[in-house]
């Protein structure tokens, strides 16, 4: 099966949803991105099923595409080192139930929890959403305070562990839910998850989108060649300044055995800028698809990732049973 493992839905929380966002991210450009991608105004935050229009246009584009599965991920609150939930720095919450019962309808998508380590119930919390077919964590450790090499997290990474729930966690620059500092999200901080046996996929590659950034791909590379059990997703790549990296990535049949495919939905893949490494009738052709997830799979196709790069998730992930039957027919969403 072709799967997209790192893929994004928000909300405001309308109809009780639980999702949140800041007055900040409401008016920055990457939510009003998000809702172009879709179709939809500004003006839809109004409307009263705003969270249930969002998550129907999503799912639709999923079941229009030619993946099999989809991995919509959850995302947490940023919370205090003592425990408490740091509204002030919050930009952004994706409720954990709203996607898990967006998952249980229908077949294409999978449910990706998130679920800050310094919660107080953070433990029984992880058991739960594991019961509802959660199929891995995704922590953006610099928009939501998190120490991943820091002893509180050790605990947490035994459930993980425990239960083969792989880790999902952002590397390298953070720019579009960035309220804490970047080196939260360097790749070297995930080795005691590593060494307790989890299964940790690095978003990104630790890789920098802009040119002046710190970049941690070199890094990742190190790591994965040292760490059987790290993985990196190669979400948001289509880009001028990632898609050259793949270079070394095919380089190396040992560090192209550890790469994942990811899309970043909704996150635009920019195939004419990627002119180099796939070719103009290339570029024009993915420039050209409408779907967003087929066109990010097509452009990472186009660039020569391998086939199995497409499938490993399917390896990594803590599938519920009926995720691994054929998809049926699309739900219906109220």
């Amino acid at each position: 099966m072709i799967w997209d493992l790192h893929a994004h839905l928000a909300g405001v929380g309308t109809q009780g949803s639980g999702n949140q966002l800041s007055p900040r991210f409401r008016r920055s450009f990457a939510f009003r991105h998000f809702l172009r991608r879709l179709g939809l105004t500004p003006q839809i935050v109004d409307a009263p099923d705003c969270d249930a229009q969002i998550a129907h246009l999503i799912v639709a584009q999923i079941n229009a595409s030619s993946l099999d599965r989809v991995v919509l991920l959850a995302f947490d609150a940023a919370y205090h080192e003592d425990g408490t939930r740091d509204g002030d720095r919050t930009l952004m919450v994706t409720d954990n139930d709203f996607v898990a019962d967006l998952a249980a309808a229908n077949s294409k998508v999978c449910f990706g929890a998130s679920i800050h380590p310094a919660r107080p119930d953070a433990l029984p919390e992880l058991e739960r959403l594991i019961a509802k077919g959660a199929c891995l964590v995704k922590w953006l450790p610099g928009a939501q305070n998190i120490q991943p090499d820091h002893p509180r997290c050790f605990p947490f990474y035994e459930m993980l562990a425990k239960h083969r729930v792989p880790l999902l966690s952002h590397t390298g620059p953070e720019h579009t839910l960035k309220a804490f500092p970047d080196s939260l999200n360097d790749p070297q901080r995930l080795v005691p998850a590593l060494e307790l046996g989890v299964t940790v996929i690095a978003a990104h590659c630790g890789a920098n989108l802009y040119l002046h950034e710190t970049s941690h791909f070199a890094a990742w590379q190190r790591l994965a060649l040292r760490h059987p059990n790290l993985y990196g997703d190669l979400s948001a790549f289509g880009v001028i300044t990632r898609i050259w990296r793949l270079r070394s990535l095919h380089q190396s049949p040992q560090l192209m055995a550890k790469c994942v495919h990811g899309s970043d939905f909704p996150v635009t893949p920019l195939p004419l800028s990627c002119l180099g490494a796939i070719g103009l009738g290339a570029a024009l052709r993915v420039r050209r698809i409408g779907n967003p997830f087929d066109q990010s799979l097509e452009l990472m196709r186009s660039a020569g990732l391998p086939a199995d790069a497409f499938t490993r998730a399917e390896q990594l992930l803590r599938i519920p049973e009926g995720k691994l039957l054929p998809a049926v027919a699309p739900a219906i969403l109220s």
